[in-house]
């Protein structure tokens, strides 16, 4: 199998941040290429004098060309680790960095930070790249302790467009995963309508592609993105695998969802898709 282009944003060039360590990780199980991703924003015109407007387009400037010759320090990280890469970096959005540069990698890997938290709005970094990147997404929680990345995976499943995108993108890291557990919540009533799709059936795609899973019956509650948490959380999993935005995000900053819930608590890498 050819190797995976894994793109890893990174909101600092120094020391051990939690994204590069959770890609570092990745990379000793799987054959991977890390594209290391640093972006100086831009400033932002509206609302801003000119002559504020020059001074933050100086120190934007400023942070582009000293982010230029980190490359050095990336290539030091990759080779302490066996891992092989390169180091780009933009003067953009941060967003529409991510979304360019999607367009020839894999995987997403980005950061979920807890000062400023991507939910419970919704409308944060990381919610807002699962959306425009058309690339399943590596979340790291800023806490997270990363140490071990695909040993025991707990896919969260509910038969979904995203949740059969998420298992997709997945599929690498469930091939070399040493246990993989599925929470079964699909719901398999008829749709009582004349709209009939083909079936998918998780069971045999997985074995198909040799993926051993342990099916394992999930129940809906009253606080479902805290019930399932908690369940995924009993599997001993480093990573789980999931859907993103299965509703809008509108709805679910009005009532609540599983995405919203795992993205404010989940304290280990969650790999998405929308």
């Amino acid at each position: 199998m050819s190797a995976l282009d894994v793109l890893v944003h990174l909101r600092q060039y120094s020391g051990d941040p939690p994204a590069l360590r959770a890609a570092l990780a990745l990379s000793r199980r799987l054959d991977v290429v890390l594209h290391g991703l640093y972006v100086a924003p831009i400033p932002p015109a509206a609302f801003t004098s000119p002559e504020t407007v020059a001074v933050l387009v100086h120190e934007s400037d400023r942070h582009f060309r000293e982010a230029g010759v980190a490359d050095g320090w990336w290539q030091e990280k990759l080779a302490a680790a066996g891992a092989r890469g390169d180091w780009l970096v933009a003067q953009a959005d941060a967003l529409d960095a991510i979304a360019y540069a999607a367009r020839w990698n894999d995987l997403i890997v980005i950061e979920r930070p807890q000062q400023q938290p991507d939910a419970p709005l919704g409308w944060g970094l990381v919610s807002r790249s699962a959306f425009a990147a058309g690339a399943p997404l590596l979340v790291v929680p800023e806490s997270a302790e990363v140490g071990e990345l695909g040993r025991v995976v707990t896919v969260l499943w509910n038969g979904s467009r995203e949740a059969i995108r998420a298992v997709h993108g997945a599929l690498p890291i469930l091939r070399r995963a040493d246990s993989v557990i599925v929470l079964d919540g699909e719901s398999r009533g008829g749709n009582g309508g004349l709209l009939h799709l083909p079936g998918f059936d998780l069971r045999r795609y997985l074995a198909a592609h040799a993926v051993d899973a342990d099916f394992r019956p999930s129940t809906a509650s009253d606080d479902r993105g805290a019930s399932l948490l908690a369940a995924a959380r009993a599997t001993g999993a480093d990573l789980f695998v999931m859907g993103a935005w299965g509703h809008s995000r509108l709805t679910e900053l009005i009532v609540g969802g599983v995405t919203r819930h795992l993205f404010q608590n989940a304290d280990r890498a969650l790999l998405v898709a929308h």
